[in-house]
């Protein structure tokens, strides 16, 4: 074979293998992209802690989260499923308040606005609903004048679900006086249990959920109905949202962006639910 021949065959090989290893960048490029791409396409996951014992609102039955905040909530997520992924993890209330105070969950629900005494709240969504918090007490008990009591008589013992801010500037001036003493116990189911076997005096907490709690609770205790308590007064109307951390926009980028698509969806939602 003649040199002339050997060195068209060495540049067409040549030539060959330029072509193969062009492709072969071209395909691990194109994998690349696309596969950045499909990473840029994929919804973030976005979870938002949930109170795990606050029927009807908010409770875990049979292991799975529940209520009417979850399913509005789920409802809004399913509108802006292909950019975030929204999971609601359930969790104890005062501990889930914790985690935002701690800077360790990007939000809660489902918060009153406490501005002053949760000032690593913020922003709040719209709200999900409107709440009426009353206090039940045993018969011959009142909360009605309180900062009036005779301040010979014993206190008032009351009972709240533990990190619920929801006494009234009358029972907080009470409270500084020494004519009501507040006990935080883990539920609504235990407080409505003490209240009923009579160690504390009233339970102050949202009516229906109080109400749903004695019902759910009147085959354990024989005799108890919404009779055996008093309504004594209404104690505060609040809405309940869900409460955002403060800051830390730098570990959540998407806040802003988050937080009004999910304000747009809840309003859809909200509007779908409320009858003409």
């Amino acid at each position: 074979m003649s040199e002339v021949v050997k060195a068209r065959q060495c540049r067409n090989l040549y030539r060959e293998y330029s072509v193969y290893t062009h492709a072969v960048r071209l395909l691990v490029l194109c994998g690349f992209f696309a596969s950045a791409l499909a990473r840029a396409a994929s919804p973030i996951p976005v979870t938002i802690l949930a109170d795990d014992s606050y029927p009807p609102y908010s409770y875990v039955q049979d292991g799975k989260l529940v209520g009417i905040y979850p399913t509005l909530i789920q409802e809004a997520a399913k509108l802006i499923k292909e950019e975030y992924l929204v999971e609601l993890r359930p969790i104890p209330w005062k501990r889930g308040v914790a985690a935002l105070e701690h800077g360790e969950a990007f939000a809660l629900m489902p918060p009153y606005i406490h501005l002053d005494t949760r000032p690593y709240i913020w922003p709040y969504s719209v709200a999900l609903k409107q709440e009426e918090v009353v206090a039940f007490c045993n018969p011959g008990v009142t909360l009605q004048n309180i900062t009036q009591r005779d301040s010979d008589k014993a206190p008032i013992n009351i009972g709240l679900n533990a990190g619920f801010l929801i006494l009234d500037d009358a029972l907080k001036q009470a409270r500084e006086t020494g004519h009501i003493v507040v006990w935080e116990n883990k539920n609504t189911r235990a407080n409505i249990i003490k209240l009923f076997k009579k160690r504390i005096d009233c339970y102050i907490n949202d009516r229906l959920s109080t109400l749903i709690g004695i019902s759910d609770l009147q085959e354990q205790l024989p005799g108890l109905s919404a009779k055996s308590f008093i309504e004594d007064r209404v104690v505060l109307s609040r809405s309940a949202h869900i409460g955002y951390l403060k800051g830390y926009e730098g570990k959540y980028p998407f806040k802003t962006d988050f937080i009004a698509k999910m304000d747009e969806a809840l309003n859809t939602v909200l509007q779908k639910a409320t009858p003409p």
